[in-house]
């Protein structure tokens, strides 16, 4: 699909900003695609490194954001225990000067529950979103599709494009993907939605944030529109901003 024209936005800056992005499985090189195409967007684009985590020394004070793709979550949290990355991991994302977004398996890592475990399947390893998933919600891989989800009312998230039109829809890829099926606190808040008839269910919970922690059901990545790297980075520019006040 094209992408969606955005709205550029001035962002203060005056250093390097470092995004890491957890390279265990997923789509490593569409990510780091849609975030250079989300920086050029920026009226200042920022001096923008993105750097591969694949090791506990990988977890590094001095990256502000990271993004945990998709995948099978049971490889990813094998992946993370064999290389004892858990808990330098888990003190990482808990640290509000960093930005953590999971794509996919890295919503069912973030979510503090998740339902419909396979027997033997991954304990909670990573945690920090206070939100129920249901692991495998829409079926099997055969199952996947793209549906277009509703974007909340957020103004770094809807965008406007050049002829003043808000954006109010994302074409979401779905393959294999969890949903939200229970949110534990209002600290948490939904950024999209999905109708979906099949299921018998409207306004399901397909992306939220909490904090600096985000997560989304589909893969962004895979589409040739950078509105959520865009939303992912100016959280990361905006919250280095903030603790500078």
């Amino acid at each position: 699909m094209p992408a969606a024209p955005h709205s550029q936005m001035t962002i203060p800056s005056d250093a390097m900003r470092r995004i890491g992005i957890l390279g265990v499985q997923g789509a490593f090189s569409e990510h780091k695609a849609a975030l250079l195409k989300a920086n050029a967007l920026l009226v200042k684009p920022v001096d923008l490194e993105i750097v591969d985590v694949r090791s506990v020394d990988d977890i590094r004070d001095d990256i502000d954001g990271l993004i945990i793709p998709g995948g099978e979550s049971t490889v990813i949290s094998m992946f993370l225990r064999r290389n004892k990355m858990e808990d330098r991991l888990r003190s990482w994302i808990r640290n509000e000067n960093h930005v953590t977004w999971g794509t996919c398996a890295g919503m069912i890592l973030l979510a503090e529950r998740s339902e419909h475990q396979k027997d033997g399947g991954q304990p909670q390893v990573i945690g920090g979103l206070d939100i129920v998933v249901d692991r495998n919600f829409f079926g099997r891989q055969v199952h996947s599709f793209e549906a277009d989800v509703k974007l909340a009312e957020v103004p770094d998230l809807r965008q406007r494009n050049k002829t003043g039109v808000t954006q109010e829809t994302f074409s979401g890829v779905f393959i294999r993907a969890p949903a939200v099926v229970k949110i534990m606190d209002p600290a948490v808040s939904v950024l999209a939605t999905l109708d979906c008839p099949s299921r018998q269910t409207s306004d399901l919970a397909v992306a939220v944030r909490q904090n600096n922690l985000m997560a989304t059901a589909f893969h962004p990545e895979l589409t040739e529109d950078p509105t959520w790297h865009l939303y992912f980075l100016k959280t990361v520019l905006n919250l280095k901003v903030s603790s500078k006040r």
